[in-house]
Order: C-alpha cells, then structure tokens, then sequence
C-alpha cells in the first residue's frame, strides 16, 4: 500500500514538473524602467521593477536579474554584484494574478548613455528539484548629461569675440523680417518708403528690417586620448565645459553647433558626432544628448581630421576650441582658422602641469582651465 502511494506521488510529481515546465513562463511579464528620461551627473534615478503574474499557477521562487553599467550604483546593494557590469538579482514569490512592483535607486556619477535591454527569469519547481530560465526583453534607457561648471568668464570672451561681427549686423537686411518705422534719411533707397505710414503722419517713413545675420557660436570639442597615459579627468572636464558653454549661449538666445572627434558609430568611416548649428529648447536637448554619449580613447579621429570634415563654417560664428592637447590640438586649431579668423581656445590642465605654457598667434585667444587631479 506505500509503495502504490509513493508510486502515486512520483508520477504526481513528474507530471507536476512537466506542467510547471510549460506553463511557468505562461502570462508572466517583467517590465524595467528609468522613471526619468535624463538626469545630470551626480543627481540620482530610479527604476521600476515590474513583475506580473497573470494566471492562477502559483511561483513559489521566481529570480529577476539584469544587468547595465557600473557607473549607475544602486543604493540598495543587497543582491548586487559588480564586475564589468553591475549585476542586480532578486527572488520573489508570486501568487497566482499578482503584481509586484519595487522602485530601485540609482547614483549617477558619470555622465553616458545607460541602456537595459534584457532581464533573465530563473525559476523552481516546488520541491526545488529543477530549474527553469528563460529571457524576457526590455527597452529602457537613460541620458546622464554632463555635471555642469561655471563658464562666465569664457561666456564674456566670446561676447567680445563677437562685437565685430555684431557692428556688421545692420549691413545685411532681410527684406521678410520686419523690424520698426522710422523717418527718411538722404541714405535711404526709395524702395524702403512705407507711402502709407508717410501719409498718416506727413513725413516721409522707410520700413527697417532685422538683420540676415544672427549670433552664432561653434564649440569644437576634442576627445582624443591615445597616449599611454590616460587624461580621463581632462576629457570629463573638456565636456563638462562644452555642454556648460552651449547651455549659457543656447538661453542667451544664440544658435549653437557642437563638433567632436568622438564617433558613436560603429562604423570607422562615420563622420565624427555633431549637432549643426541650430537654437531653442530642442537643440539644446540634442546638444545635451550628444555630450552624453561621445566618448574618447582610441575610437577618437585626430583633432586636424575632424576639423577637415567641417565644411561651410558660417563666418558670422564665434569658433571656440576645446582641447586639453597642447600640441596636436594647438596646431590643428591653427591651421584650421588660419591667421585672419578670429577664436577661443579653452585648454583644461591639471594643476601643476607647466606644460600648458604655450603662446599662440594674435587671433586666438587662450584660456586656460585649471582642473583638480584625480
């Protein structure tokens, strides 16, 4: 009589382990997302953790884990492995038609683009006798900007950089964007007469327009770092400077481009990442979002070859250089603006490094940004 019963049991068992074979994955979702689409380098983010048993079949051990970048540290580091990646794995037990849902903080200590795009499930039958697993995909992301500095020293050399261009403003006239009336002068060509605001005030009145031109900066950002000896707090520091530098110009009201040597695609005949000069809210989000993902190392084109690939440069724009490099980055700068065009350069150091001491030609202006060691 017990060995009919135990026989029972087993096959009980065996055709349980079958059935929870088949049906654990059944109706069951993890979802994984960043509640915020950006944050700024040292500000913090969280992640929703969702999980979703939609059937009546218990899970008395389900093991959620994903993985994404060191550089995103959870606060709670329970479960949590780093190496090159930092791992997160948690068990849960789900009843049948349950929801769980947990929010997991996160430091963001450097600036990138942080993306998740799987979670693996691993799950137990009831006696613990076999293991499950199984992959479920996800598709979240978020954009950790550039911390930002204060740049209002090198915000007033580029206003002064551009007085010469803004005494040439009234030279060019758009004859669609109209400015103001005011009355004749002996210079003024008789097309520009307004007849009927002449008639209403008895004088004769010329239309004014606004100027073709506008303000426009150009910041040239360089990544490069091949040397042996790696400058990561220079680069981090080159951006922090470019994304501070577009942020104060763009809400000034400037079109701002931004050109690096860095390429986020994979492709080695990529043009290196830029964002044309543009202005508004939207640019500076795409300013932001390039900043975020350009990277240095070996990838990186030289300087001089990713300053060959800027066609078109408008020659009512302020050029400002960014480049920690003193000698390829010097002389690419120079040859890029010749000896007539006027630029900034902005060469972070580290403290200390007597190597920065350089002279340049009359039509750059060098300002140099000391940078704490690491």
């Amino acid at each position: 009589m017990i060995s009919l019963f135990l026989l029972g049991l087993l096959v009980l068992i065996f055709v349980w382990n079958l059935y929870y074979a088949r049906r654990w994955n059944h109706n069951l979702t993890v979802a994984l997302d960043f509640a915020q689409g950006y944050v700024y380098a040292g500000e913090q983010a969280q992640i929703t953790e969702r999980i979703e048993n939609r059937k009546r079949m218990m899970l008395p051990v389900l093991e959620v884990a994903f993985h994404m970048d060191r550089r995103l540290v959870f606060h709670d580091c329970e479960n949590t492995s780093v190496s090159d990646f930092v791992y997160k794995r948690d068990i849960f037990a789900l009843l049948g038609n349950q929801r769980i849902t947990r929010t997991l903080t996160v430091d963001c200590t450097q600036r990138g683009y942080y993306h998740i795009d799987r979670s693996d499930l691993t799950a137990y039958s009831l006696l613990h006798d076999r293991r499950f697993s199984a992959e479920h995909p996800a598709d979240t992301s978020l954009y950790v900007y550039a911390a930002g500095t204060d740049v209002s020293d090198i915000a007033i050399v580029c206003e002064k950089l551009m007085g010469n261009i803004q005494c040439a403003r009234r030279l060019y006239e758009d004859p669609f964007a109209f400015a103001s009336i005011r009355e004749y002068t002996l210079t003024d060509p008789m097309k520009t007469i307004n007849w009927k605001a002449s008639a209403r005030t008895g004088a004769l009145m010329v239309n004014t327009f606004e100027s073709t031109l506008t303000e426009k900066a150009l910041i040239y950002l360089d990544m490069e770092d091949r040397g042996i000896l790696k400058y990561e707090h220079l680069t981090e520091a080159s951006v922090s400077i470019a994304a501070s530098l577009a942020r104060h110009l763009i809400r000034r009201g400037m079109e701002v481009g931004v050109y690096t040597n860095s390429r986020t695609d994979a492709d080695e005949a990529a043009l290196p990442d830029h964002a044309a000069p543009a202005g508004g809210p939207g640019q500076l989000a795409c300013i932001e979002r390039l900043l975020a993902k350009c990277t240095g190392g070996e990838r990186t084109l030289p300087f001089d070859a990713a300053l060959s690939a800027c066609h078109d440069v408008p020659e009512d724009a302020v050029l400002i250089f960014i480049s920690k490099n003193t000698a390829s980055g010097g002389s690419a700068i120079e040859r890029f603006t010749g000896r007539s065009r006027q630029a900034l350069w902005v060469m972070p150091y580290t403290a200390g490094d007597e190597a920065c001491r350089i002279d340049t030609p009359d039509n750059i202006r060098l300002i140099r940004w000391e940078v704490a060691a690491t």
